[in-house]
């Protein structure tokens, strides 16, 4: 008989916002998902990505102890939010863009390192646009037409944007979605 070894596979690190960032954001992408019928519930979970991690799923317990490690002194971590972003194709994403700061900066490298330090694989994120997607063509029950989401960009520009907040857990995701898999909660 042969014993079956996870395949590497991609899995997203998140961190999951409160306050009135997530209150806000929260609100924007039902309003979004109702008006253009983009989503259908259960919507996806609003989060940032702070890393893209790949690794033997095997590894996840051995992982997980090293990543609470480096991501604790992080927590929580202040999030802002004062503007929109919107991702073109293949996207099609609206977004709460978030101010880079540098705990945000730090704690993505700090993961990137011990992911790679014990020989596994993350995608760099030193040119990453951090954000909150709110609504995109991914998990959508319906493509939006490219004039309904340059329409929605311009809707989301003309919302009081000034919006904080902070996370206090990260969670490791299997990206296929629904249902939402969380491989891991950490801290």
């Amino acid at each position: 008989m042969f014993q079956i070894i996870d395949k590497k596979a991609a899995y997203y690190l998140v961190a999951i916002p409160e306050g009135d960032i997530a209150v806000k954001g929260k609100t924007l992408q039902e309003k979004y998902s109702r008006q253009y019928g983009i989503y259908r519930k259960p919507y996806p979970p609003l989060h940032l990505t702070v890393g893209i991690l790949s690794f033997p799923l095997h590894f996840l317990e051995q992982l997980n102890l090293s990543l609470e490690k480096v991501i604790r002194p992080f927590l929580p971590l202040q999030l802002k939010s004062t503007r929109e972003s919107c991702f073109p194709d293949p996207h099609k994403s609206i977004n709460l863009a978030l101010e880079h700061s540098a705990s945000l900066t730090a704690l993505s490298a700090e993961v990137i390192r011990t992911v790679t330090a014990a020989g596994f694989s993350a995608e760099p994120f030193d040119q990453w646009d951090y954000h909150i997607s709110l609504v995109n063509c991914y998990y959508a029950f319906r493509a939006w037409s490219n004039a309904e989401y340059r329409k929605a960009c311009r809707e989301l520009a003309e919302e009081n944007l000034c919006l904080e907040g902070c996370t206090r857990r990260l969670e490791l995701w299997d990206p296929k979605f629904p249902p939402l898999k969380v491989l891991t909660r950490l801290v």
